[in-house]
């Protein structure tokens, strides 16, 4: 990818997250028309990026979400709404990720709905990712990926994902808007992220894992406390 610095001096620039999201609305402001569908992903950052975007005066056709949590925090802003199951085009996603490379890899999955993300993610025309600096990393694994699997597979996933060399826990209360659970698995083999995406969507039962590397971002913005580092994908 390709970076850009943008330095920031405005009140925003005293929340991480708000700056990310910021730079983020800014660049989907640009291309953004009265038929434009925008992608939601869930966390506390994209719902930063909710508050800014309702109060930004932009015209668009509706925004998708991809959990239950996002779809609380669009009806609260009053922006309108379609369901995931009726959506067939999104021109931009905006979402968080929990690690990443400046390539555009990520690892997604912390806010348990992972599947409905990569959904969208592939839809998207544009992928758009905001995070703090913090999660740029060189390489992935330091986050345990989450893995979303069917309750009725959860033994027969953990042996298969201890037969890969990984350390998986399923995920403490924690039930997908899917009716799914979450295992984190630590210390998979992450460096070939395509291949391993792939390799762990075959085990019976998972249904899909926070992996975005098939999809990749197209824009990244990494925010610390002296500006915005914008990485966009050729």
């Amino acid at each position: 990818m390709n970076m850009i610095s943008y330095p920031m001096d405005t009140p925003a620039s005293t929340c991480l997250r708000a700056k990310a999201a910021q730079v983020a609305l800014e660049h989907v402001m640009k291309a953004l028309t009265p038929s434009s569908v925008i992608g939601i992903g869930t966390g506390a950052t994209v719902e930063v990026f909710i508050q800014l975007l309702k109060h930004s005066g932009a015209t668009f056709s509706h925004c998708v979400s991809s959990s239950k949590r996002s779809s609380a925090a669009l009806a609260a802003a009053g922006i309108n709404e379609l369901p995931i199951d009726q959506c067939d085009r999104v021109d931009f996603y905006v979402d968080g990720i929990d690690e990443g490379l400046s390539n555009g890899t990520t690892v997604k999955g912390g806010g348990a709905a992972l599947a409905r993300e990569k959904v969208l993610a592939t839809l998207a025309m544009s992928f758009i990712t905001i995070a703090d600096s913090g999660r740029l990393k060189e390489s992935l694994g330091e986050f345990p990926l989450p893995i979303e699997v069917l309750p009725a597979a959860e033994l027969a996933v953990l042996r298969a994902l201890q037969s890969l060399g990984g350390n998986p826990i399923r995920r403490k209360n924690c039930v997908t808007d899917n009716g799914n659970l979450i295992i984190d698995c630590a210390g998979l083999d992450l460096s070939d992220s395509t291949a391993t995406e792939l390799s762990l969507n075959s085990i019976p039962g998972v249904v899909e894992n926070g992996i975005f590397s098939r999809r990749k971002a197209d824009f990244m913005a990494f925010s610390d406390e002296s500006g915005v580092e914008w990485f966009c994908r050729n």
